[in-house]
């Protein structure tokens, strides 16, 4: 009896009604704009109320709330909108009554996405407690329900410039050589630019370095088109089979005033193989001890014409000159030119053939100044044909021989 009268009553809450109220919006602007790749994230948020509960003696508390949202995913469709959606449904878990759950979501809006306003579905899925029996002492059953629910959500994609690229010019742009890059761009947008600038970017580790990296066009209305260059330099080591890409992009002040940029544009341009020389002539010889003219013949073995060129060598040991330099003049592809140089040999050098290293200095039709590639000149040293010892041994075969003429000279007069 003394146990029955200090036993607790336990005092359970029940619930007879109530549900999850599942309301979604965007977090921040909802206007997008064309050729963006962006993501969109959305605010979740559960404001489910318990309209009638019980506080029973003898019930256990059931350990789930009927306005808990349990296993709450959201997806993201894009409805009747260009829209590309690339992200998987997003799970959230359980949200009870009074959280924000967020969902962020990878979209991209094409460049041929028309400006306008759309409504994008979402697309909720959970389950909730429907109900709880207590069926003894200590133990309870509960009943799920499933729900889905689609929410749509205004966005709206703003009027852009949209850049449309007709042509793309490298001239006579050679590996190695400097140059323009011309481009001719349309503005096949909803939006006229003001104050625009069209900007150009190498990708990677590229051998194309711009002088100037934008240029100023001013307004650009829709519909119009215009062209621009950019005056680069190609490193020596491009390779002239591979095109090269590039990025193109305008930024501009839009319809409301606000400073925006249009989507990126894939660029690629290629080049002509370096301007190269081969020396076409045979090598020179030149006796030890000795001096003379070498004549070398180069020929423009690249694929344009090269001005006021002019060739030289490299003057070592065991050569020396006072003329190291010969001019060229202007050398179409495949034309040759001949250049002289006075040359002197030490006394006494071993003969053989010697490598010199020559290069040409040119101009291109801007006036650019270049320097070729090292080319090697042979020329071959041979022996003087005459040793010391058979110099003396002349001198004093002319010398007994001098001295028996005056003899008999003598002799006879």
């Amino acid at each position: 009896m003394c146990a029955i009268v200090i036993t607790p009553v336990y005092a359970g809450e029940k619930y007879l009604s109530g549900q999850p109220e599942i309301s979604v919006g965007i977090e921040g602007s909802n206007e997008l704009i064309k050729g963006e790749k962006t993501s969109i994230t959305l605010l979740i948020t559960n404001s489910g109320r318990v309209s009638m509960k019980f506080i029973d003696e003898g019930s256990i508390t059931p350990d789930y709330l009927p306005t808990t949202a349990l296993s709450l995913s959201a997806f993201l469709e894009p409805g009747e909108s260009p829209i590309v959606v690339s992200s998987d449904p997003q799970i959230i878990g359980d949200l009870p009554s009074g959280s924000v759950g967020k969902a962020t979501f990878s979209i991209t809006v094409p460049d041929s996405a028309r400006a306008g306003t759309y409504q994008i579905p979402v697309l909720l899925r959970y389950r909730y407690m429907d109900m709880a029996t207590q069926t003894g002492k200590d133990e309870i059953s509960y009943s799920f329900k499933d729900e889905e629910k689609r929410v749509y959500l205004p966005v709206r994609i703003r009027p852009a410039v949209r850049l449309e690229i007709s042509e793309v010019k490298t001239g006579d742009l050679t590996v190695g050589g400097e140059g323009n890059i011309t481009i001719t761009i349309t503005n096949t947008g909803s939006d006229d630019g003001k104050d625009t600038i069209i900007l150009i970017e190498p990708v990677g580790n590229s051998p194309v370095i711009p002088y100037h990296n934008s240029v100023y066009i001013g307004d650009f209305p829709k519909g119009s088109s215009t062209t621009i260059s950019y005056k680069v330099s190609v490193s020596s080591d491009a390779n002239p089979d591979i095109q090269y890409p590039l990025k193109l992009w305008a930024e501009y002040t839009d319809y409301q005033g606000i400073l925006a940029a249009s989507a990126k544009k894939d660029v690629s341009v290629g080049f002509k193989p370096k301007i190269s020389f081969t020396i076409v002539s045979n090598p020179n010889s030149i006796a030890s001890g000795g001096k003379g003219e070498i004549t070398v013949e180069y020929k423009n073995t690249g694929v344009r014409t090269v001005y006021n060129a002019q060739a030289g060598i490299n003057i070592v040991d065991p050569f020396t000159s006072e003329d190291d330099q010969s001019y060229l003049g202007n050398l179409a592809p495949g034309e040759t030119g001949i250049a002289k140089f006075k040359l002197k040999v030490n006394e006494g050098s071993t003969a053989k053939q010697y490598a010199l290293d020559s290069v040409i200095r040119y101009m291109d039709e801007k006036n650019t100044e270049y320097v070729s590639d090292p080319l090697k000149v042979p020329v071959n040293v041979t022996d003087s044909g005459i040793d010391p010892i058979g110099i003396m041994i002349i001198i004093l075969v002319l010398i007994c021989g001098g001295g028996f003429m005056y003899y008999r000279r003598k002799q006879q007069s």
